[in-house]
């Protein structure tokens, strides 16, 4: 559940950060019609920040009022309904947005992450490949950094590397990213740029589980007692119930 959350939360950043289509309507057109569309998905997409999901679907309904085929809200809905469990009707408004405006790369990434969060990874990798080909697209490195996500699901090692290191290429401080690659490169037996993501990692994110997994992990490599204990405790005190602190009992 709460890995659920964070993705929401991520996504509800995402609509509020930008809620235009990348290809305007005609009907469009007016300034004034799109300052009153943008006021509804502002508060919309505040209503649903704080899960107030009631006064979300009024203004989302008042921005298909104005215009039927507005993408962003229909990608909106999608969202909403994911987080009320309306798993067939967010999906029904995902492929609206995308219906409606086949360029917005938005649409597609949120309904990638809707599809990973199915477990449908075959599916997200189709939406995210074409959400990632938008040069244009603000939020490309986080495409980028689920469609790594997307590949490692599907057993595609070799993609899940190229995606995170596009992404980290396109934004340094991708930490999700960077976490991501440093672990591909432990599995590579790349020790040295493996320490280097994770110390890379360390300076733009609090720890996780798997952050300190693998901190312990290149701590035997290297020798390093020290910070091998201090990782151990750190997985012992703050996460005794993961599968991560299982793997480091099991391993001492």
């Amino acid at each position: 559940m709460s890995r659920f959350l964070t993705v929401l939360a991520t996504a509800i950043f995402l609509i509020g950060c930008s809620t235009t289509p990348a290809t305007p309507a005609p009907e469009r057109n007016s300034a004034e019609v799109n300052e009153l569309l943008q006021r509804q998905m502002d508060l919309a997409v505040g209503y649903l920040r704080n899960r107030d999901y009631a006064r979300a679907k009024e203004k989302l309904n008042r921005a298909l009022e104005i215009d039927e085929k507005y993408s962003p809200a229909h990608a909106t809905y999608g969202l909403l309904f994911q987080a009320e469990g309306e798993i067939e009707l967010a999906e029904k408004y995902f492929k609206n947005a995308i219906r409606f405006s086949p360029e917005d790369s938005q649409a597609r990434n949120m309904y990638g992450a809707f599809l990973f969060s199915e477990k449908r990874f075959h599916e997200a990798v189709k939406q995210l490949e074409v959400a990632s080909e938008n040069r244009f697209y603000t939020n490309r490195p986080i495409v980028f950094e689920n469609l790594g996500r997307s590949y490692r699901r599907i057993g595609d090692l070799e993609g899940a590397e190229y995606a995170f290191t596009r992404a980290i290429q396109l934004n340094p401080e991708q930490a999700g990213a960077t976490m991501e690659l440093a672990d591909i490169k432990f599995e590579q037996q790349n020790y040295v740029e493996s320490r280097n993501l994770y110390r890379r990692y360390s300076q733009l994110a609090p720890s996780t589980a798997r952050s300190l997994w693998l901190c312990v992990r290149l701590s035997r490599i290297f020798k390093n007692n020290n910070e091998e204990a201090s990782c151990g405790e750190a997985l012992e005190g703050i996460y005794p119930n993961t599968d991560e602190y299982r793997f480091y009992k099991e391993s001492s």
